[in-house]
């Protein structure tokens, strides 16, 4: 499968409220990679395309000849389509950041082979009382999303995105960064994600000032656009403490506290 400018894309993702926006800021002040306004394109189609094999394969192959290396390449052609315009706009290699690519990441490779997945992972309780504090509408309902509404809703979500995520350790080709560490020791963590990456020293300085840059007019759906604007700080870090009440805490504690302990937040 021929890719764009001779490289596979980058995908980003995590939890939502993980510190995604950020990350997206950070790797698109890169003079070697583009990384746009998440366009949630990607984990529609991987979702799709996830469906569709497991679903349709039989008849797919019995009566049309297709098989799953082509029915890969067919989705992957069509997420290509609608990331090549900012690529070939930016004639740079693209990333695409969007929370909810990392519940696909186990079928983006299999479109990617070569792909570069980033995850990020933040502190479950933080996430949770992050989300508690959005007023998202469902498109299907206009009524707010219930992992902006309800406490075990939003740590089932960090749950599942934690999963996928470290599911992908053992691939070669997949970086997980903390978003602790993102904003406690911004020059080193980057300066990891960046050598992955293929980029150079010089490009981990001008991240480290990545609100320079950044555009917070630039994505309509992110909702972290004005905090990513400002210099990196470690002022997010413990929200939970003064934002769940006992029972969220509880909630939260229930669902989440086996993969919170695993990762060495509690």
């Amino acid at each position: 499968m021929q890719q764009i400018i001779g490289q596979a894309p980058i995908f980003i993702g995590g939890a939502p409220r993980s510190g995604t926006t950020l990350l997206r800021a950070i790797v698109n002040t890169s003079k070697g990679i583009v990384c746009g306004p998440e366009s949630r394109v990607v984990p529609a189609l991987a979702a799709l395309s996830t469906q569709v094999e497991q679903m349709h394969m039989p008849v797919l192959e019995q009566q049309y000849g297709l098989d799953a290396d082509a029915l890969h390449q067919k989705f992957a052609t069509s997420i290509n389509g609608f990331l090549a315009p900012l690529q070939a706009r930016a004639g740079r290699r693209i990333a695409e950041k969007t929370p909810a690519n990392v519940l696909h990441f186990s079928q983006l490779r299999r479109l990617f082979p070569a792909s570069p997945l980033v995850g990020i992972i933040r502190d479950g309780r933080d996430v949770v009382a992050s989300l508690l504090s959005m007023d998202w509408p469902d498109a299907r309902t206009g009524r707010p999303m219930a992992v902006t509404r309800d406490a075990a809703a939003a740590a089932r979500l960090w749950v599942a995105s934690i999963e996928a995520g470290t599911a992908m350790r053992e691939d070669g080709n997949y970086f997980e960064l903390r978003y602790e560490s993102l904003v406690r020791y911004p020059r080193d963590t980057i300066a990891g994600l960046f050598g992955f990456l293929g980029e150079d020293a010089q490009a981990v300085e001008a991240a480290l000032d990545h609100a320079r840059s950044f555009n917070p007019a630039s994505g309509r759906n992110e909702a972290s656009n004005d905090r990513v604007a400002q210099p990196i700080d470690t002022q997010s870090i413990g929200r939970w403490r003064g934002q769940l009440n006992a029972q969220q805490y509880a909630t939260v504690m229930q669902i989440a506290g086996p993969a919170l302990s695993q990762l060495g937040y509690v």
